[in-house]
Parts: structure tokens; sequence; C-alpha cells
């Protein structure tokens, strides 16, 4: 497949099926528990309601536990604790039949490397990120396979 093939494959095509979800008011620790569990990098993160708030990597759990004091008196840190205030309809997330391309390109505005893949009615069905898009321009994703 050469790079303009990649560009216009559609992000359903090399996107995870495999999501893992998370409420936002959930404790910090229970995502990190989900992280070893399941041995994904990035959890979707909803609300009560089911409403997505985007991603959190492992990266971030880490970074967020690690700088929060613990100990008797404190309070848990929460999912939501850790993700970006910016309203939820601005935070990054792409559409299933979204070009390669396009997702690239917001990764790349957003500086993250993971996007939650949605459907027409903003439902979550997918997880596209940065090395799924490196294997494809490579020529070592399977396109249309569900993959871990």
């Amino acid at each position: 497949m050469d790079e303009t093939d990649a560009a216009g494959t559609s992000v359903s095509e090399i996107m995870s099926r495999q999501i893992v979800a998370i409420r936002s008011d959930c404790e910090l620790r229970l995502a990190l528990d989900a992280f070893v569990r399941t041995a994904l990098r990035h959890l979707v993160v909803v609300d009560p309601d089911r409403t997505c708030h985007g991603l959190l990597s492992a990266e971030q759990a880490l970074l967020a536990l690690g700088s929060t004091p613990s100990g008797p008196g404190q309070a848990p840190r929460l999912v939501a604790d850790t993700l970006t205030r910016t309203p939820v309809a601005e935070r990054p997330r792409v559409h299933r039949d979204a070009s390669v391309r396009d997702a690239a390109s917001v990764m790349l505005d957003a500086l993250v490397d993971a996007l939650p893949v949605v459907d027409d009615s903003g439902r979550v069905v997918g997880v596209v990120t940065w090395s799924d898009i490196v294997a494809l321009v490579a020529g070592r994703h399977l396109l249309g396979t569900d993959r871990p």
C-alpha cells in the first residue's frame, strides 16, 4: 500500500474495536486496575450518563497518581481529575468514516496519540492510535481485522 492509499483509508478499517470504558467519577486506582487487566493503553472515559469525555492513557493515570499525595485523610483521585478542562464537545475525536489523514491531522493539532472513534450518534465504536496509522503506512496493518 502506498502513502496515498494509506491516507485515504477509513479510520474504521484500522481502529481497535476492543474498548474498555470507565466512568469519570471512578477512583483513578480502578483505571490502573483496568489497564493491568486488559493490557490496553487507553480507556474510554464516560460520564454516569454514558457521555464520552475522551480517552485516559495509562501514562496519564500513572503521572496523576504519582503526583497525588496519598494516605489517611486524603481524598482519592478521580478519573475526571486527570482529564482536560476543555468542554466535552471540543475534545478531540474522529468519526468512523473519516480518513486516516484526517485522524492524523486531529492528533497532531491536539497533541495526542489516540482518538475515540464515534458513529453518527456520537457513540464510541473504537479507538485509533498513532501506532495504528504508522502500521498502516508501513504496510503492517491487517485491514478489516478486529485486533486487540
